[in-house]
């Protein structure tokens, strides 16, 4: 084939395209986009969708995520706002108990023990998950950070 016909063919194909166009024909129906394993999962996708839907699909998926957040967001806030009432609560009772307590003589002194060991068992396991997240985060960290360490020595240090 010759130049000349190339050209021809070239020109043929951008004809067709340009009045697939005008008639309507959408290049984003042929376009096809490779679709993340998650959101496979969650909305039952195919592996590669059309870009006209994976745009749609898209938008519907990241509005759906933005309203959960937002739930969340609020119950974990309402949350917070509770346990401030309650521990207002539990300060003032204590405030109000104290006075009383103090009048005998070895219930005094237990009253802040026993409510440090009760906040002690009620925050282990928070904490514990706390910690092993930074943890684990800083290991993965520092993976990252290091520089790999050669397996053999060097003949340099040998020599």
């Amino acid at each position: 084939m010759t130049h000349r016909h190339y050209a021809y063919i070239f020109a043929l194909v951008m004809i067709t395209l340009t009045l697939g166009a005008c008639s309507g024909f959408d290049l984003g129906d042929i376009v096809r986009v490779k679709t993340p394993n998650t959101i496979q999962q969650t909305k039952g996708l195919p592996s590669t969708v059309t870009l006209n839907e994976a745009e749609a699909e898209y938008r519907a998926w990241f509005e759906e995520t933005q309203r959960v957040g937002s739930q969340w967001k609020s119950n974990i806030e309402r949350a917070g706002e509770i346990r401030g009432i309650f521990s207002q609560l539990t300060l003032s009772t204590l405030d109000q108990v104290g006075p009383t307590v103090a009048g005998v003589p070895m219930l005094s002194p237990a009253l802040p023990a026993m409510t440090g060991l009760v906040g002690l068992f009620l925050g282990t396991g928070r904490l514990r998950k706390e910690k092993e997240a930074s943890f684990n985060k800083g290991m993965k960290e520092g993976r990252v950070a290091l520089p790999t360490i050669p397996s053999q020595p060097t003949t340099a240090l040998n020599t």
